[in-house]
């Protein structure tokens, strides 16, 4: 049985879109603000970033849970407040920016996309409020995906604001066919599947399609694979070399 018709008009039935993954981390670092900028400077349809909250609630656009690969420090984003994170240098003398500062960039892209990053199936909650009050304030509501590894989190998401567009992240190393797949996406509902490339074939993709969901899938770095793929949008780290 299948469930909402989808929305999500930024797609093309011509070719896969294209999201800048973290930005473009082929030349800028991942989740800053230049890599965005460089992202759509090379005309990339959508943007994708990940949000994680600090220690004193604020939204922050960082992909990992600690600061060691990006800055060499043994921290952790939820054990720092924003005022100190601030402060602290990442990889080429970049700073971590907040979720709102996005806002400028936000009207030069098709659609956005903001991982909610969980750590566990109890984290990652109290990013969702603050998450849909930014695009609300912001009216994104058709051009924004919300996605997540933690169906938990997305059943919030879904309960307090159903209109958001959701996409179910799948774990590359879980079987495909697993029951807790099925289980968990049964009962979300999502508008999107973002699945590891390895893992698409055509039952996967006949599946989705059954079920009304759009197909994301990611890291495609390379034209061959984006050509070959049967899916309606791909996440890259090179974006010149596949648009």
């Amino acid at each position: 049985m299948s469930w909402k018709k989808n929305k999500q008009d930024y797609y093309s039935s011509k070719k896969p879109i294209v999201f800048g993954h973290r930005g473009s981390p082929t030349y800028k670092t991942e989740n800053t603000i230049d890599s965005f900028k460089k992202a759509l400077d090379q005309k990339v349809d959508g943007l994708e970033l990940d949000v994680r909250t600090t220690k004193d609630k604020k939204v922050v656009i960082f992909h990992d849970s600690s600061l060691l690969r990006l800055a060499g420090i043994k921290k952790r984003i939820r054990d720092l407040p924003y005022n100190d994170l601030k402060l602290i240098k990442i990889k080429n003398n970049q700073r971590i920016p907040l979720l709102k500062e996005i806002k400028p960039l936000l009207s030069k892209v098709k659609v956005l996309n903001i991982e909610i990053k969980s750590d566990s199936l109890f984290r990652g909650f109290g990013a969702v409020r603050p998450v849909l009050k930014f695009i609300e304030e912001n009216s994104i509501e058709n051009k924004c995906i919300v996605s997540c590894f933690n169906p938990l989190v997305l059943l919030k998401i879904k309960f307090k604001k159903p209109e958001i567009i959701l996409g179910y992240l799948y774990n590359k190393n879980v079987p495909f066919h697993s029951w807790h797949n099925f289980v968990w996406i049964n009962r979300v509902k999502p508008d999107n599947l973002h699945i590891h490339f390895s893992l698409l074939n055509s039952w996967v993709v006949s599946w989705a399609r059954k079920k009304n969901l759009k197909i994301n899938s990611y890291t495609i770095n390379n034209k061959k694979t984006y050509s070959s793929a049967k899916v309606d949008g791909v996440f890259t780290d090179n974006i010149e070399y596949i648009k």
